[in-house]
């Protein structure tokens, strides 16, 4: 078996043949991060996809490359910054072996790209590899696997803990059959009102930046682009037309921002408002000595009271909120700004000329209760709908609601770049909070990290998933014995391996000895005048087992309880579907009559109807 080449150790160990079926592997690796570049290696090492005629590694990853990649994703250098992630990574895998066959793109592989990635793709494949970071996009791959019987091996990592996953058709079950627990989400009433950890002031921050800055200038454009005109919309409220969102927008319009000055009386406002009026209203909706049902004291642990926060223009944090906010009100309001503006000189002018409203005690009642949710709503008043008209006049009179006030900018929250001063203001604005409630304050980086959602990454993490992957590879491709595959979880800072056998694929019974898994598929070929009956009858011919319901997607194709579905049996199958002209088939879902009345409809698998007859 010696050949004096590169994979005489790898021969050695996994024979010639497995070696040679790893050479012409056509393999698709979604994404090129921490996980992908290991992969790659791997691939590259074994020589994956470098077979004279057949073999090809195909890899996607929408990414570029940012500076805190560098430290794990070590195909990446700091000059390759900036560029995409997926064509750099390709480039860099070459000088590992010359004689890979590597294809990479840059889509995101979404329902919106499958006329790249479609079935036919999904066919040419061998094996799907993941490396991502979402389980969202997991599910969606692996629902492709699925239906195009591809294997799939899945792998992930957080911190100093890793899994991996094989999936393999008609032998296990697929990711989509388990389901992980969600995620605690801290209650809306602790978040809005009750903080007593850091992490809720940080969370309470992060909503805000959102709301302010990302959520209402998209509902304000989405609205001005509906309706294009402010006249036309004090026409359709002053006739009684009720419009989506329009109190909120024409209050955002009245108030809106037109000089730097305006944003930093804003911030100033704001500060007051978050800071400050919060702690007097909640104390004076529930003072220190208010006591429960129960005889004990309303403001005990959990609940901190709050205290109102005294303005400082020489306290660094007050400062920072100040200069953080007024920078992205100036933004999302198209304010332009010099950095003589920025100067202590110029903010100190204008906020002491600032005239701060005071404090009006509300009657608004504050949410105590942990299971409530945040409202999708909030309900408009007459007295609202009065204000809105007039102020919507006012604009108009007073030319500030011309075709530039009608539009904003949003932001996205962006973590990575110091300069935009987005963790600034989450920084100061959940610091502020914190102390209004005497909570331990958190620093810049530890806020960043809890805002950004950010889970410390480290390579030796990486490496020892992307090894394990690379053995699950050579099984697969080997066709080995279902007991052969092993799921692995895994936790370096303990340290624990744990080796699992992969679960065996669920069986479903409909009834009379037919069953079905999640691999299976029944096919119906058909021809230009096929019916809606036909199809029926051939399914009943075919597989022993009448349908009684035929579903498309979301589309009720045929219902026979449903008003006029009787008649749509009749109707050819080209007409019922309407395929687009370069569609071959349709995967349908049908289901079957119980054996007694009274239950449920019987679960089958998806029927694949071609819609002329294939060589097959």
């Amino acid at each position: 078996l010696h050949r004096g080449d590169r994979y005489d150790a790898l021969r050695a160990c996994i024979g010639d043949s497995l070696c040679q079926k790893l050479h012409d592997l056509n393999v698709f690796l979604v994404g090129c991060g921490a996980i992908g570049c290991e992969m790659l290696k791997n691939f590259a090492l074994l020589g994956v996809g470098t077979g004279q005629d057949k073999g090809l590694v195909t890899i996607t990853d929408p990414d570029l490359i940012e500076k805190s990649n560098l430290n794990r994703q070590f195909l990446f250098r700091p000059h390759h910054i900036q560029k995409p992630k997926s064509y750099t990574a390709a480039e860099a895998t070459l000088n590992i072996n010359p004689c890979l066959k590597i294809d990479s793109y840059i889509n995101k592989v979404c329902p919106a790209t499958e006329n790249t990635y479609s079935d036919e793709f999904y066919t040419k494949q061998d094996v799907i590899v993941t490396a991502l970071d979402n389980v969202e996009a997991r599910r969606y791959i692996d629902s492709r696997c699925v239906a195009n019987l591809r294997p799939l091996i899945d792998s992930g990592t957080m911190g100093t803990k890793g899994h991996t996953e094989v999936i393999v058709p008609h032998l296990t079950e697929s990711y989509n059959s388990h389901r992980d627990p969600p995620e605690e989400e801290i209650p809306f009433c602790t978040l809005k009102s009750f903080p007593a950890a850091i992490e809720h002031t940080i969370q309470w921050a992060r909503d805000k930046f959102e709301s302010s800055f990302s959520h209402k200038p998209s509902l304000f454009n989405k609205f001005w682009q509906t309706y294009p005109s402010a006249e036309e919309v004090l026409q359709r409220i002053k006739s009684g037309e009720s419009l989506e969102g329009c109190f909120h927008v024409i209050k955002t319009l009245s108030r809106r921002p037109r000089s730097w000055t305006q944003c930093v009386e804003l911030a100033r406002v704001k500060f007051e408002k978050y800071f400050s009026h919060k702690a007097l209203q909640l104390l004076h909706s529930f003072p220190l000595d208010t006591r429960l049902k129960d005889g004990s004291l309303f403001w005990q642990s959990p609940k901190r009271p709050p205290f109102p926060v005294k303005f400082e223009f020489n306290d660094p944090l007050h400062y920072g909120f100040i200069v953080s906010a007024a920078k992205l009100f100036a933004t999302v309001y198209c304010v332009p700004f010099t950095e003589k503006d920025l100067s202590e000189e110029t903010l100190l002018k204008i906020i002491s000329a600032v005239k701060v409203p005071e404090f009006r005690p509300s009657n608004k009642v504050v949410q105590t209760d942990e299971t409530a949710r945040k409202p999708d709503h909030i309900p408009v008043s007459s007295e609202d709908e009065r204000n809105a008209i007039f102020q919507l006049e006012k604009s108009i009179q007073s030319n500030e609601a011309l075709e530039n006030d009608l539009q904003m900018k949003p932001i996205s929250f962006e973590k990575d770049d110091d300069s935009n001063g987005h963790v600034d203001f989450i920084t100061a604005a959940s610091n502020l909070r914190a102390k209004m409630y005497n909570i331990e304050p958190a620093d810049r980086f530890k806020t960043k990290r809890i805002a950004g959602k950010i889970i410390p990454a480290i390579a030796t993490a990486t490496a020892a998933v992307s090894g394990l992957v690379a053995l699950e590879l050579v099984k697969v491709v080997g066709g080995y014995p279902a007991d052969a595959y092993k799921n692995c979880f895994l936790n370096l800072a303990i340290p624990i391996m744990v080796f699992t056998e992969t679960a065996e694929v669920r069986r479903t019974e409909i009834r009379n000895g037919i069953s079905f898994t999640i691999w299976d598929r029944w096919t119906i070929y058909g021809k230009e005048d096929f019916t809606l009956l036909d199809f029926i009858n051939a399914v009943r011919e075919k597989y022993g087992i009448e349908p009684t319901m035929v579903v498309q997607g979301v589309k009720m194709l045929y219902v026979p309880v449903m008003p006029g579905h009787i008649k749509r049996l009749k109707l050819t199958m080209q007409k019922l579907v309407k395929p687009s002209a370069d569609k071959k088939y349709v995967d349908l879902t049908v289901s079957f009559a119980p054996e007694t009345d009274g239950e449920e409809d019987l679960p089958g698998p998806p029927v694949r109807y071609y819609f002329v007859q294939e060589d097959n």
